[in-house]
């Protein structure tokens, strides 16, 4: 009675027996047998796909969080997020200054690139506000009071566009923080290059759906409890306090938390 599903699992559940059953036949091969060294790399190589295989999951899960919060941020404009991205760094409030403006903005730092939004009063949501292309990007460290009221920061310039943008935190530990990320965004990127990793179309609109139909899903559950409990009005409101979104508006998506990768 076993599903397609189950069936399509197994191989990638015996990946993970593979490697199992080869380290109990390195135990107890002796170390003189001639095809000792072969089943010692037998075992390694297995070691290493069961790896990539848990990475990629896990990477997958995540690709359908950062779907899921796009899908929450408000006046989102130019290319969705999944074109570039697959993977949440690190996140948290920055000063930013750009054309003479000074601006406390939220950032959120993707591997290939740094989003930052305004949360609107109210109802804590997010509006997009613009994104720095990493690839693009050198980061110049400024010493404190190199420039006028800046401490902790750094400069993003991108000579491509001939463009530049100051950010800095209020302490120096949360420099520290975000130059230890931003140097890891690179190396993700590297790793990734390297490892063959690559966000197809068919997992980017897998994806969207997912995010899609979960906000749906919302939607229907709500119409259907106001339907079937409309005489009571206590009830009706306990119930969209906590499916509508914080914007009040049915079918909208509330924010959707990502967590870092560390």
């Amino acid at each position: 009675n076993i599903k397609l599903d189950g069936f399509l699992l197994k191989p990638v559940q015996r990946i993970c027996q593979y490697q199992l059953q080869l380290k109990e036949l390195v135990k107890h091969t002796h170390h003189q047998h001639c095809d000792y060294d072969k089943v010692l790399e037998a075992e390694s190589i297995m070691k290493g796909v069961a790896t990539t295989v848990n990475e990629r999951k896990r990477r997958a899960e995540g690709i359908n969080k950062l779907a899921q919060w796009q899908a929450t941020v408000d006046d989102w404009r130019g290319d969705d997020l999944l074109k570039e991205s697959s993977i949440l760094i690190h996140s948290g409030s920055l000063t930013k200054i750009s054309a003479g403006n000074k601006q406390t903005r939220r950032f959120f730092l993707f591997d290939h690139q740094l989003v930052y939004c305004r949360k609107l009063l109210g109802s804590g949501r997010l509006q997009y506000k613009g994104r720095i292309n990493i690839d693009q990007c050198r980061i110049v460290d400024l010493p404190d009071n190199s420039e006028a009221g800046v401490c902790n920061g750094w400069r993003m310039e991108n000579p491509v566009k001939q463009k530049w943008i100051v950010l800095f935190c209020k302490h120096p530990a949360e420099k520290r923080k975000w130059m230890d990320m931003l140097a890891e965004e690179r190396q993700q990127v590297r790793n990734d290059r390297e490892s063959g990793f690559l966000v197809t179309e068919a997992m980017r609109r897998a994806a969207y759906v997912s995010s899609a139909h979960n906000a749906t899903s919302k939607s229907k559950l709500l119409l259907r409890a106001n339907q079937k409990y409309k005489s009571s009005s206590s009830l009706r409101e306990e119930l969209s306090g906590s499916l509508v979104t914080d914007s009040g508006v049915v079918g909208r998506p509330s924010s959707v938390q990502l967590s870092d990768k560390k």
